[in-house]
């Protein structure tokens, strides 16, 4: 195959399981709410500290999907590992992006603007958003950790005597 065809099958490839990895992360993650009170919403502690379930389930789709990604497609294009690594990592970077995209669309809207409506003590769930950006470098690092399992399993060459 040609090196187009490698980037539209690796970054696609990525692309596709960011969207699938999103509507997970959609699906597994309950956000904190916050309650009415005056002009604006309180949290409980209980809802702060469920403000980092987002995160945490974001980075263990994204460790999962970024390993099998890289050690399947590393495995599957391996016919130059340099130019395959280059493009896993855009696709990472790619996958990053559009599995917080798709969460935060399906996720709930933006909670000053539902506070606004809403009535006294009535609940109002956050937006689904990743709080740390550290948290976006784990598809790529979980990416390189899958190439280089298939990488460093490769048998090379075997000097003689």
């Amino acid at each position: 195959m040609s090196p187009a065809k490698d980037a539209l099958v690796i970054v696609g490839s990525c692309l596709v399981l960011g969207v699938a990895s999103g509507i997970l992360w959609w699906l597994l993650v309950d956000p904190p709410t916050f309650t009415k009170v005056g002009q604006g919403g309180s949290m409980g502690e209980l809802q702060l500290g469920q403000r980092f379930d987002g995160d945490g389930w974001y980075a263990v789709i994204a460790a999962v999907a970024g390993l099998f990604t890289g050690a399947l497609l590393t495995w599957w294009r391996s016919r130059d590992f340099v130019m395959t690594t280059m493009l896993l990592l855009l696709g990472a970077a790619v996958a990053a992006s559009v599995m917080a995209a798709v969460g935060r669309l399906l996720g709930p809207g933006d909670p000053d603007v539902a506070l606004a409506a809403a009535k006294l003590g009535e609940k109002v769930p956050e937006q689904l958003t990743v709080t740390v950006p550290a948290t976006y470098l784990v598809w790529p690092i979980a990416v390189l950790i899958g190439a280089l399992m298939v990488l460093w399993s490769q048998p090379g060459d075997v000097p003689r005597d």
